[in-house]
C-alpha cells in the first residue's frame, strides 16, 4: 500500500510527539507499505524532521513554510493555510496514492480535498482538536464567527475521513458529539519511549545530578509546555499554601507563552517553594519523570475533552504516580482512578491539590505507584498501539 503522510507543522525538536511519529512511520514501514512523506520545512531547514528514518521505501517532498509566533492566531492560521495548499498541490500530482494519513492542522482541509478529488482514501489523526481548544485555554469565544468558521472548516475533514484517530476516549466523545458517528473514530493513546518498565537510581538520574537535587525532599514535577492550555497556575496556588512545609518542593520545567507570566505570580507569592527551570533535552525526560514523587498534568478545566499531554504515557512508564488536574468527570479521570494510576483533583481546586500532596509527602515513595506502570502496560505500549495505527491504516479496519 502506497501511504501519503502529509504534516504541515514545522518539525520542533522539544516536541514530545517526535519519537511517537518516528514510531508510527517504521511501524508503517515494517508492515510493508511505501510511505510518501510531505513535511513544512524552514528554507534552508536541516533534516532532523525525518527523525532517522532512511529507508527505501520512504520518500521524503519537501514543503516551504516560515515559522510564526504561537500567540498569533491568525498568522499562524495564514501560514497553515498556505503550506495546506502547496501540500494539496504535492498530494493531487502524486503519481500513487492509496491513502492519506494526515496530521490535521488548522486547515488540513485542502489536503484532505485534492486527496478525495483523486480518490485517495483519508484517515486523520487528531492530537488536539481545534478550533475548541482555543476556546478552552481563552484565545477564542465559542459564539464568535472566527469560532464558528473554523468549526465548519474541520468538520468538514471530519466527514471527508474514513477514519479518524485521536489520543482520548475524551476527545471522541466530544469529537462524536459534533455529529462524527463513533465507529469512525479511534482511540490509541500516546506511547512512552519504550515498553519496559523505566527505572532509574536516584544517584544515577542525571537530572538529580544536573540540579544537585536533594533525596531527603518530596518533588511534585510539571515538566512541558507553559502555555495558555496547560494550568500552571493551579501549582503555584497549591505551593503558595504549602510554603510552611519545607519538606515539599515544586519544579516546574519548560518554557513557552506563559512563562515569564507565570515566574511573576511565583516571585509575588513568595513561592519559595518552588523551582523553575528551562527546558530540558528531550533525552533527560525520563530522567525528570523519574525522580518525581508525582508527575503534574494540570489543563484548564474543560480542556481534556480537547486534548491529553503526550507526556502522560512517558510518567507512566517510568512507574510514577500522576496527579491528573482535569474535570472529575472526564473519562481519563475516571480511567486514572480506576488503573490505580494517581489521583484526581478539579482544575480549580488549589486546596485539594495542596491537601493531596501533603499527605502524599507522609506516605512511602513506592506504596504511591503501585497502579501506575499497570496503567501504562494496559493503554500506552507502544507495540500494541503502533498495530492500532497499522491495523486504522488498512482499509475496512
Amino acid at each position: 500500500m502506497k501511504i501519503i503522510v502529509a504534516t504541515p507543522i514545522l518539525y520542533d525538536p522539544t516536541s514530545p510527539f517526535n519519537h511517537l511519529f518516528r514510531d508510527i512511520l517504521q511501524g508503517f514501514l515494517d508492515a510493508g507499505h511505501s510511505v510518501t512523506r510531505i513535511a513544512a520545512v524552514e528554507k534552508g531547514g536541516q533534516k532532523e524532521y525525518r527523525l532517522g528514518i532512511d529507508h527505501p521505501e520512504m520518500e521524503y517532498i519537501e514543503v516551504q513554510r516560515k515559522k510564526t509566533q504561537k500567540q498569533s492566531v491568525i498568522k499562524r492560521y495564514l501560514a497553515d493555510n498556505l503550506t495546506n495548499i502547496k501540500m494539496a498541490w504535492k498530494i493531487w500530482r502524486a503519481k500513487k496514492g492509496d491513502v492519506l494519513f494526515e496530521d490535521v492542522s488548522y486547515s488540513s482541509i485542502w489536503s484532505v480535498w485534492a486527496a478525495r478529488a483523486r480518490r485517495i482514501r483519508v484517515v486523520s489523526m487528531i492530537q488536539d482538536v481545534w478550533p475548541d481548544n482555543a476556546v478552552e485555554s481563552g484565545l477564542l469565544s465559542r459564539g464568535s464567527m472566527v469560532y464558528r468558521f473554523f468549526d465548519c472548516i474541520q468538520k468538514k475533514v471530519y466527514r471527508k475521513s474514513e477514519k479518524i484517530i485521536c489520543i482520548s476516549d475524551d476527545i471522541k466523545a466530544f469529537i462524536a458529539s459534533k455529529g462524527v458517528p463513533a465507529d469512525r473514530i479511534d482511540v490509541i493513546y500516546n506511547w512512552g519511549y519504550q515498553d519496559d518498565l523505566i527505572k532509574i537510581d536516584w544517584n544515577e538520574n542525571k537530572f538529580v545530578q544536573k540540579y544537585r537535587l536533594s533525596p531527603d525532599l518530596f518533588y511534585a514535577v510539571y515538566a512541558g509546555n507553559i502555555g495558555k492550555m496547560q494550568n500552571v497556575d493551579l501549582i503555584v496556588d497549591a505551593a503558595r499554601r504549602l510554603k510552611d512545609q519545607k519538606h515539599i518542593r515544586f519544579l516546574i520545567v519548560g518554557g513557552g507563552v506563559r512563562r515569564d507570566e507565570i515566574e511573576e505570580k511565583i516571585n509575588r507569592d513568595e513561592c519559595s517553594n518552588v523551582t523553575m527551570l528551562p527546558m530540558q533535552p528531550s533525552e533527560l525526560a525520563t530522567h525528570i519523570y523519574s525522580m518525581a514523587d508525582v508527575n503534574l498534568i494540570p489543563l484548564v478545566k474543560g480542556g481534556i475533552k480537547t486534548a491529553l499531554p503526550s507526556k502522560t504515557g512517558v510518567c507512566l512508564s517510568c512507574g510514577r504516580p500522576i496527579v491528573a488536574c482535569v474535570d472529575a468527570d472526564a473519562l481519563f479521570a475516571k480511567a486514572v482512578l480506576a488503573e490505580g494510576a494517581g489521583y484526581v483533583v478539579e482544575p480549580d481546586d488549589s486546596k485539594g491539590l495542596s491537601d493531596l500532596l501533603l499527605r502524599l509527602a507522609e506516605k512511602d515513595r513506592e506504596e504511591s505507584c503501585e497502579g501506575a506502570y499497570g496503567c501504562f502496560q494496559r493503554l500506552f505500549r507502544r507495540k500494541d498501539n503502533v498495530d492500532k495505527y497499522v491495523k486504522a491504516i488498512a482499509k475496512g479496519k
